[in-house]
């Protein structure tokens, strides 16, 4: 399974970029979603995201704030449970 999404990442990341080049398709979507899938399963992708956000501070703070969102977003879903 890691292996087919892994190879799904690549191809829809290569799609993604070859509908940026041509005007027929949009590519961001594509590209989108292969990234996606590529930061979830592959160690190597995480690590150079790691890297490319230590050399850019402006965009970690960024990355910070949206995940402390995400888990504050993540505590408040789960609390908001109907209690019988």
């Amino acid at each position: 399974m890691r292996l087919f999404l892994l190879g799904l990442g690549w191809a829809l990341l290569g799609m993604g970029v070859i509908g940026g080049l041509l005007p027929v398709i949009q590519g961001w979507p594509f590209g989108v979603a292969g990234a996606v899938i590529l930061y979830v399963e592959s160690r190597w992708v995480q690590r150079r995201v790691r890297r490319w956000r230590q050399h850019h501070p402006r965009f970690e703070k960024t990355w910070i704030k949206v995940r402390a969102w995400q888990r504050e977003r993540r505590k408040v879903k789960g609390t908001a449970r109907a209690v019988p």
